[in-house]
């Protein structure tokens, strides 16, 4: 049997000193002051045990709370990064057709007008009066 890592012989060789040194008659007070400390201890550790618990309790919902609003903002935040990215691949498609179709319509424009060139500016004769 151990209590705090102490054996059988070392309890019964405190027990002969503190007989020798407190004497037969007081022990029975020491014995039941000795009680009462070690229960105040007991509900000292008791209380802090419970403090601490009541603390982590505490600090957990606090934790899950903020881990909640993270999930919430990285799900927002995902959301608008797909959203964003829906978009500039529909403005990248529209802009890469309207350069695949460019060349057909330049060319088309330019067969439906045709070019002619353009005519010498006609110069003015001076007209001779006479004078």
């Amino acid at each position: 049997m151990d209590f705090l890592g102490i054996g059988l012989p070392e309890i019964v060789l405190i027990l002969i000193v503190a007989v020798i040194v407190v004497g037969p008659k007081r022990l029975p007070e020491v014995a039941v002051q000795l009680a009462r400390v070690i229960r105040q201890l007991r509900g000292y550790a008791t209380d802090v045990t419970s403090q601490m618990r009541t603390e982590i309790d505490e600090l957990t919902r606090e934790y899950e709370q903020v881990r909640k609003e993270l999930q919430e903002v990285r799900d927002s935040t995902s959301k608008d990064i797909e959203s964003v990215t829906r978009e500039v691949d529909r403005t990248v498609s529209a802009v890469d057709k309207s350069i695949r179709e460019a060349p057909a319509i330049i060319e088309s424009s330019a067969e439906e007008k045709p070019r002619t060139p353009p005519s010498p500016p006609k110069e003015e004769t001076a007209s001779d009066d006479g004078s």
